[in-house]
């Protein structure tokens, strides 16, 4: 008979097919993982194929104020991103329903868009040919440096630390907030006296998130850092413009030590705390004065989005920004001739790894789910390191370990490769809290009517676990679209991708075809997430 619960399951022995699972995820995890991580450290303490310091001492020497800015970098956006976040999330749960669901798009939509079209908006508004700045106002105002680090990379990453922060305070146990009530407290006073102070664990992990996250961002530096620059970026241009590939790596690795923190720090994934909905309903809800501020930094948030958003489509329109503000289909007609094979590799690659990553981590849950301890543990490293580490870290790993290989690899497979293992975390725990859901006995059910593992596989878990694996999928595939940093280092001429297409336009100041390729960007994304919604909900 088969244990009917994960603890009498875990340690018994594996089945032919379970085996045969263990052995194509481990040997994938260890081959496009723990190889190109391990390839990275290895080449920080090499220099001409000798074992040396060297690089880590000119890190730490020379390089040391690098070092200052980022983590001061770092630090600044995540003491101005919390307190939103917060303030966005107790808006959302707590709040009037009043704008709650466009909260809820935008906020979405933040975190599927590409990347660094903040900071090109940014420059467009108050640029030094910005539509405020000169054409408005005419003052010549520098927007390069800190603040215009700082203030790009909090937008950036308000939208993930808002749902962060939302899950935290889902995660409260309403029956506390009704009690506080019922004995006499405020709204205003259970939220900071009750709810808070329950979900600071939670904060504290996204505050962490978005602490790693700022670390490794480093298209934003080279967008509006000007001569500021921080270790991500100068990684990138110590990579790209000199070739030194240990002083690259090294920078590269100070950078993953706070992602090593931040997965010590996070606990193992609870089925229990998923849900597909991003808030339930609470019956905790706040009046008066104590609105106010989560309303208007709500409106504000949607209202600075709206104004990126717009400035996007209005700059794929317009002939020059800055000098010839005239309306034109130019950027748009040519946008197929301009990066078309890039936009068609995007989408390639973006729904293989989107279905590879749903389809991993599925496997991958249920192997957990009769795993031992010891082997969770260390699996979990594993998944969720290329989650956590800078994204243009695991790109050199690929990059190291394609370079070292007697063979081509083709351009797209890395690509696609990549963008799986990233994404490999969130899919696999996305699997997790379905199995959890599923009751047992389900399987015993099957069993006892004669049918084997396979068909207790394919006829019952897998039907009941499309929706989370379909969720996965749209996180990978929208995640593939607008990577960047993992693959700027695997592209070259001959195989472009639209994202890489798309950062090159913003640094070279072609903000028309930027924009087109944005505006492409977005439509794609938000028409594949649609359809999987749909299809979601049909399901449902």
């Amino acid at each position: 008979m088969v244990p009917n619960n994960p603890a009498q399951r875990r340690g018994r022995a594996l089945s032919g097919a379970e085996l045969a699972l263990w052995l194509a995820a481990g040997s994938g995890v260890l081959l496009f993982v723990f190889w190109p991580v391990a390839a990275v450290l290895r080449e920080s303490l090499l220099v001409d194929g000798q074992w040396s310091l060297s690089a880590w001492r000119g890190l730490l020497g020379k390089n040391w104020p690098l070092v200052l800015n980022s983590f001061g970098v770092a630090a600044a956006v995540t003491a101005v991103t919390l307190p939103l976040a917060s303030l966005l999330a107790v808006k959302l749960l707590y709040g009037a329903a009043a704008g709650r669901k466009l909260l809820t798009a935008v906020l979405v939509l933040s975190t599927i868009s590409p990347p660094f079209v903040g900071s090109m908006s940014y420059l467009m508004l108050f640029g030094r040919r910005g539509l405020i700045t000169w054409r408005l106002l005419g003052l010549e105002w520098n927007p390069y440096g800190f603040h215009g680090v700082v203030m790009m990379e909090a937008l950036s990453q308000l939208g993930v630390a808002t749902l962060l922060a939302a899950a935290s305070f889902h995660r409260v146990d309403g029956s506390l907030e009704r009690a506080s009530l019922d004995l006499g407290a405020s709204p205003l006073r259970t939220l900071l006296n009750v709810s808070a102070p329950l979900a600071r664990p939670g904060l504290a992990a996204a505050a962490l998130m978005v602490f790693v996250r700022s670390l490794s961002d480093f298209g934003t530096p080279l967008f509006v850092g000007g001569r500021f620059q921080v270790l991500a970026s100068k990684a990138y241009n110590t990579l790209i413009g000199v070739g030194d590939f240990p002083l690259a790596c090294a920078m590269n690795a100070l950078l993953v030590l706070p992602s090593l923190l931040l997965l010590a720090a996070r606990r193992e994934a609870r089925g229990r705390n998923f849900s597909l909905r991003l808030a339930g309903t609470r019956s905790l809800r706040l009046r008066g004065a104590g609105l106010w501020l989560p309303e208007a930094a709500a409106w504000l948030f949607v209202a600075l989005e709206a104004a990126v958003y717009g400035l996007i489509f209005a700059g794929s329109v317009t002939k020059t920004w800055g000098t010839d503000f005239s309306l034109t289909t130019a950027h748009l007609r040519g946008l197929w001739n301009f990066s078309g094979n890039g936009f068609a590799r995007s989408l390639v690659c973006s729904v293989a790894a989107g279905v590879g990553s749903a389809a991993l981590g599925a496997a991958l849950a249920r192997l957990l789910d009769r795993a031992t301890a010891a082997l969770r543990r260390a699996a979990r490293v594993l998944i969720e390191l290329p989650y956590l580490v800078p994204g243009t870290f695991f790109g050199v790993g690929y990059l190291l370990v394609s370079s070292s290989l007697p063979w081509e690899i083709p351009a797209g497979f890395l690509i696609a490769m990549n963008c799986l293992f990233r994404q490999l975390s969130p899919s696999t725990w996305s699997a997790q809290a379905g199995l959890a859901q599923i009751n047992p006995e389900l399987e015993l059910a099957v069993r006892d009517l004669g049918g084997g593992q396979g068909r207790a596989l394919r006829d019952m878990l897998l039907p009941l676990l499309r929706p989370f694996m379909l969720v996965s999928f749209i996180n990978a595939f929208s995640a593939a679209m607008t990577s960047t940093g993992p693959i700027i280092f695997l592209v070259s001429p001959y195989a472009r991708v639209a994202a890489v297409e798309l950062f090159e336009s913003i640094n070279s100041g072609r903000y028309g075809d930027a924009s087109a390729m944005a505006s492409l960007l977005i439509a794609a994304i938000l028409a594949v997430n649609a359809l999987a919604w749909k299809a979601l909900g049909r399901k449902s």
